[in-house]
């Protein structure tokens, strides 16, 4: 048997460009095959590399694909942290968290392909993690602060858990996007219209509020965002 030739470490501008490459490849191997099915002969032509370089930057399949499920963390931890919503009263923060989370995924069908792939591993790959730390998310912080402020107000009920809240926050946004399929045919709607995506932004928003309003408080203001109008969240 020959053995393999060792690959020459490339420069940094090309090794970063084949690694962006190859990672984007997997992304979209990954997350239309499953874990078991995807090939890295089918990345490597996906991407236009030699096969032996996934093996060189990733070490394995199974490595690229860690690496793959640690990017789609990465990509919304790091908007999480950019968020900026202190400057708007405590309803509207919360209505601009929802936004981000349902633009989030509408831009990144990956992340709701990985998120199930995993739980179906029960996060085998995602405990291997060294960036665990970092996906723990900053957003539950900034939740905290607009709860308490809400509540100073009187605006807001107390108790309010931010973890659990956030948890509860995302459910009702991904729930949408992660079941799609099944819910578009039993339904017969086609669940990504526009017009159906803004229904479901403007259910989830007033499902959240109303939760979070005090039973004799005054109606919470709700900015009536129109269709495919983007709010700004990050600086």
């Amino acid at each position: 048997m020959t053995a393999r030739r060792p690959v020459k470490a490339p420069q940094k501008r090309n090794a970063d460009a084949t690694r962006a490459k190859i990672l984007q490849a997997a992304l979209a191997e990954f997350s239309e095959r499953g874990l078991a099915a995807a090939s890295t002969d089918d990345i490597a032509e996906r991407c236009g590399v030699n096969k032996r370089m996934i093996y060189y930057y990733f070490g394995s399949k199974e490595g690229l694909y860690l690496a793959a499920l640690e990017s789609v963390f990465e990509k919304l931890v790091a908007l999480e942290k950019e968020i900026e919503v202190e400057h708007l009263d405590p309803p509207a923060a919360i209505e601009a968290l929802i936004n981000l989370k349902i633009d989030y995924y509408i831009e990144n069908p990956h992340f709701t392909s990985f998120l199930s792939m995993e739980n179906f591993y029960k996060a085998r790959h995602l405990r291997k993690s060294k960036k665990l730390k970092t996906f723990r998310t900053p957003l539950t912080e900034v939740i905290a602060r607009i709860l308490k402020r809400g509540q100073r107000s009187g605006h807001f009920r107390p108790n309010v858990e931010p973890v659990d809240f956030y948890v509860s926050l995302c459910a009702l946004c991904i729930m949408y996007f992660s079941n799609q399929h099944t819910l578009g045919v039993i339904f017969g709607r086609e669940m990504t219209a526009l017009a159906n995506i803004e229904r479901r932004r403007r259910t989830v928003v007033d499902f959240v509020l109303s939760y979070l309003q005090m039973p004799d408080a005054k109606p919470l203001p709700v900015s009536r965002r129109r269709a495919g109008e983007l709010v700004s969240l990050v600086s």
